[in-house]
C-alpha cells in the first residue's frame, strides 16, 4: 500500500512539474482580477467578468480557484457567442463564468489527484480528466497552472466551459482548502473514493445572491 501511494504521488507531482509558470512567480500581492487585467490575453474574460458584476466578488477575500480562457479560448467560440452572452450579463453569461470558478484554492497537484471525478464549481459540476500528462477541466486542457494570487489559484485554459458535467459530484466539506490535497493519504482516497472535495463558504453565497 505504502508503494502505491508513493507512485501515486510521484506521477501527480510529474504532472504538476509540466504545469510550472515561473514568470508569475511575484504575482502573489495581487488579487484574481488584478492579474487577469494586468494581462492582455485576459481582455475578453476580464470584460465578461466586468459585465456580470463578477468582478468585486472575484476581488474579495476567497480563496478562489478560477480557470481562466485566454483570447484563443474565446476565439474558439461560434462567431457572435460573447456578443450574444454579454446581452444577458447576469444571466447566461454569469452561468457559464461561474462554471470556472471554485470556492476554494485547488492547486495543480489537488486537481491532478481528482482526475477521473466531477467536482462542484460555482456553476455546477466539472469534470476533471488527465489526458496523457495534460490535465482538463471541463473540456478544457490547463496550459498553465498554479499562477498564485493575493486570494486565491488561476489555472489557465485553453477552452471556454460552456456547459456542467451531466451527473453531479459527491461532495465533502473542507472548508476553505477546497480540492487541495496536502499529502498522498488525501490523493488516494480521492482517486480511490471518486469523490472531489471542494470547499464551499461564504464566496459562493455572494455570487449566487448577485445571480438572484
Amino acid at each position: 500500500m505504502r508503494k502505491f501511494i508513493a507512485t501515486l504521488a510521484a506521477s501527480a507531482a510529474i504532472v504538476v512539474a509540466g504545469f510550472a509558470s515561473p514568470a508569475f512567480a511575484q504575482e502573489e500581492e495581487k488579487n484574481i482580477v488584478e492579474i487577469a487585467n494586468a494581462n492582455p490575453d485576459f481582455k475578453t474574460l476580464v470584460a465578461a467578468v466586468t459585465a456580470a458584476n463578477l468582478a468585486e466578488t472575484l476581488s474579495g477575500e476567497g480563496p478562489f480557484t478560477v480557470f481562466a480562457p485566454t483570447e484563443a479560448a474565446f476565439a474558439k467560440l461560434p462567431a457572435g457567442t460573447v456578443e450574444e452572452l454579454l446581452k444577458d450579463p447576469e444571466g447566461a453569461l454569469a452561468d457559464i463564468l461561474k462554471l470556472h470558478v471554485i470556492a476554494g484554492a485547488v492547486d495543480a497537484k489537488g486537481a491532478t489527484a481528482a482526475a477521473g471525478t466531477n467536482v462542484k464549481s460555482l456553476g455546477g459540476p466539472i469534470a476533471v480528466a488527465l489526458d496523457g500528462d495534460k490535465l482538463t477541466v471541463g473540456g478544457a486542457t490547463v496550459v498553465t497552472a498554479d499562477i498564485k494570487a493575493s486570494n486565491g489559484i488561476i489555472h489557465v485554459i485553453d477552452t471556454v466551459i460552456t456547459a456542467p458535467a451531466a451527473d453531479a459530484p459527491s461532495a465533502v466539506e473542507t472548508g476553505e482548502s477546497g480540492l487541495a490535497a496536502t499529502n498522498s493519504n488525501n490523493a488516494l482516497l480521492l482517486v480511490l473514493g471518486g469523490v472531489a472535495i471542494v470547499g464551499l463558504g461564504s464566496s459562493s453565497v455572494a455570487l449566487a445572491r448577485r445571480r438572484n
